[in-house]
């Protein structure tokens, strides 16, 4: 009985951190908009400042700082449940004012 008992519990832990680590992820941006982020900011640098002379400096590092300023400025959750509302015309200020916020720090507006 008390095999029963222990194993049970640890069917348990395994199950409540197997949940905890996907809510930790859940509020970090995943890889894929990161790069995306990045993707952004780095044409944007590119077609305003560099159609004509090519860059001096990789803009890279520039572009993931500024990610890395977003990650801390807008949690992935308030950003996702913007992203996850799609399309809207007309879109409320609350939204309006996140996305805002989102592309003036990816845009070094900030």
């Amino acid at each position: 009985m008390r095999t029963f008992k222990q194993q049970f519990a640890y069917v348990l832990l395994g199950v409540c951190s197997i949940v905890t680590a996907s809510h930790a992820q859940e509020k970090a941006y995943p890889q894929y908009e990161k790069e995306k982020a990045i993707i952004f900011c780095m044409t944007r640098e590119y077609v305003l400042q560099h159609q004509e002379e090519p860059a001096e400096e990789d803009l890279f590092p520039k572009c993931e700082s500024r990610f890395a300023k977003l990650q801390a400025t807008i949690p992935y959750n308030t950003y996702k449940a913007v992203r996850d509302k799609g399309y809207m015309l007309y879109k409320d200020k609350q939204s309006a004012e996140l996305l805002e916020k989102y592309y003036s720090i990816l845009m070094g507006n900030q």
